[in-house]
């Protein structure tokens, strides 16, 4: 099968494609013939050695959408030809590996392109909202990196939890996130939030890549109030606020999460912006990995 790889760290052009084997599955495991598949920030800071160097060959990604090839004998509620999502494992390549406790069936009439698209950052937005923010109905939350691909699911998913959502971003974006519901929003290239919004958040989630920081957080949640962020650091206050870092867990498990999000998705509750639709080639990987590496709005999907 066809997958696009590197052996060595550096930037987009250091991608390869390669003739590999299709993958063999576990008992627990399913095979995917991928249609598309999602880039995130992650594997381009991967890709650029900022964790640890690359020794070996790496085929990297986690989100991918296709259909059910073969079924590992201990996986139930799937058949072959399903169309599925899962939050898997080799995803830059035209089969995939999920397994039965992080692959999800797609509703009709969700696109494979938006089912892939939602995995990561849909995945810390409903943990986010859920398990780390605790937001319950009526409660006033706040995101910071509203437009983004946490931040843009994280307020839509508050939304439906029944809180009241406000917004923070760049001027440039105040349209589209009031287009996915959210009434009240404030740009930090006009006024500071900070003093905008001050002790007004029962909960704060922070999305944002870059902003104010936690010192901005604090300021904006109140006394009691929670703060769960995408960054680990967290900044001193007098104000009793839980500090809560927003990390992959099984808590709230993949599966959980992937099938409420898609329902919201099928039921029209939650949009995904995908900024750009790319062949599946090496020439668009490296195109992607190309924008991900530079300032871009919305998902990269490279799709068949």
């Amino acid at each position: 099968m066809k997958a696009f790889g590197y052996e060595q760290n550096g930037g987009p052009e250091v991608f390869q494609e390669y003739e590999v084997p299709t993958p063999q599955i576990k008992p627990n495991q399913i095979l995917i013939k991928t249609e598309a598949f999602n880039l995130n920030n992650f594997e381009a800071l991967q890709r650029a050695g900022k964790f640890k160097p690359t020794d070996h060959r790496i085929i990297p990604g986690r989100d991918m959408a296709g259909f059910v090839e073969k079924v590992g004998e201990e996986v139930t509620g799937f058949d072959v030809g399903d169309r599925v999502v899962a939050h898997g494992h080799h995803s830059y390549a035209e089969y995939s590996v999920g397994e039965d406790s992080n692959t999800v069936l797609i509703p009709s009439g969700v696109p494979y392109m938006a089912a892939a698209g939602i995995v990561t950052p849909g995945l810390a937005a409903y943990k986010g909202i859920h398990l780390f923010g605790k937001v319950q109905p009526g409660q006033t939350v706040v995101v910071k990196g509203a437009s983004g691909g946490v931040g843009s699911l994280a307020a839509q998913i508050a939304l439906d939890v029944g809180a009241k959502v406000i917004g923070i971003g760049s001027s440039a974006n105040e349209e589209y996130v009031k287009s996915l519901g959210v009434e009240q929003y404030v740009a930090y290239d006009k006024e500071d939030p900070s003093e905008v919004l001050a002790d007004t958040a029962d909960v704060v989630i922070d999305a944002a890549l870059n902003g104010n920081g936690a010192e901005s957080d604090v300021q904006i949640v109140k006394d009691g109030g929670i703060i769960a962020s995408v960054a680990d650091n967290d900044a001193p206050t007098e104000k009793k606020v839980a500090f809560n870092h927003i990390h992959p867990t099984q808590e709230i498990s993949d599966d959980d999460a992937l099938n409420a999000m898609l329902k919201l998705m099928a039921a029209g509750k939650l949009k995904i912006r995908i900024g750009y639709k790319l062949p599946f080639s090496l020439d668009s990987v490296i195109k992607g990995h190309q924008l991900l590496d530079s300032k871009h709005a919305g998902r990269i999907i490279i799709a068949k």
